[in-house]
């Protein structure tokens, strides 16, 4: 008995070190947090965001092999402002949202620069395709409450087939686009 209460021991033991600690789960704090895109068309810079959009945040910079982020973002709610932009965005050559109404952002990796910055690798899914996306990102204190981080991503929408048949030579709308994140959370 004595033997198999032994064996219960340390099988609890080795259990319990073999569950990975988790990073800092961070909670967005909507009101103060935005994603935003640019680009380029016909000569013209247009400016661009994602009314709706949710994140889930697994961030400690001590422990960045256990961190992860995962963002969601609503197609629908894109938003540029310019009658034209907006009619144009949902349609299938676009965005799609008839077939893909969101899209989503997955992280696979974290690593930090020596700048003290932050790099980000993972997977970004838009109409369908998903496509390696990894960008470097800035953090504020993580000791003061609440934390900022920021980083501007630029996309190939060519990769994903976004305006692909009506521009497909990124004649009309620059082939580049940014995207611009302030995420403003509070750790859990």
């Amino acid at each position: 008995m004595r033997k198999i209460f032994s064996v219960l021991i340390i099988f609890f033991l080795l259990s319990f070190y073999a569950i990975p600690s988790h990073a800092a789960i961070y909670k967005i704090d909507d009101s103060q947090s935005e994603v935003q895109f640019s680009g380029e068309h016909a000569g013209n810079i247009f400016n661009g965001k994602f009314e709706k959009w949710s994140g889930a945040i697994d961030f400690n910079p001590e422990k960045l092999d256990t961190s992860s982020v995962k963002f969601m973002f609503d197609l629908k709610s894109t938003k540029t402002g310019n009658t034209m932009y907006d009619g144009t965005l949902p349609q299938s050559d676009w965005f799609d949202i008839k077939n893909n109404p969101q899209a989503e952002f997955v992280s696979s990796k974290f690593s930090k620069n020596a700048d003290g910055t932050y790099k980000i690798d993972g997977t970004l899914t838009l109409r369908g395709k998903s496509n390696p996306v990894s960008f470097d990102f800035q953090v504020s204190d993580l000791n003061v409450q609440p934390v900022t981080a920021t980083a501007s991503i630029p996309i190939d929408r060519l990769a994903f087939d976004i305006g692909l048949k009506s521009d497909a030579k990124a004649e009309w709308v620059s082939k580049m686009i940014t995207i611009d994140l302030k995420i403003v959370a509070q750790k859990n």
